[in-house]
């Protein structure tokens, strides 16, 4: 059983992390699963300047911010933007980027 999220503390926590676990493209709005282990949405108004609904997709890590209003059901997220990965997982990702094979080396 899942023990409830007081959403007072998540509202005074900065920085929030998830990953995106559904888009709905009709509606420009998304579910975030969060990792404190709660389902947040969001819509194309949640997102932070200069970050596109259409860049978004299922699986990416984001970072966001809580804001619950009152007479609202369920909390809705904030300042949605794509989360900063550390720097061994970008290095891990890079090298996985390449090919070994060698194409041509120009050398003759």
């Amino acid at each position: 059983m899942r023990g409830r999220v007081k959403v007072r503390d998540l509202m005074r926590k900065q920085d929030l992390t998830g990953e995106g676990v559904s888009l709905f493209p009709a509606r420009n709005t998304g579910i975030i699963h969060g990792d404190e282990g709660y389902d947040v949405t969001f819509n194309d108004e949640s997102l932070a300047v200069g970050i596109a609904y259409a860049g978004l997709c299922v699986g990416q890590r984001v970072s966001y911010s809580i804001f619950f209003a009152a007479r609202a059901k369920v909390p809705v997220a904030i300042n949605v933007q794509t989360a900063p990965t550390d720097q061994a997982e970008a290095g891990e990702n890079l090298a996985a980027s390449f090919s070994t094979k060698v194409v041509g080396s120009g050398i003759e």
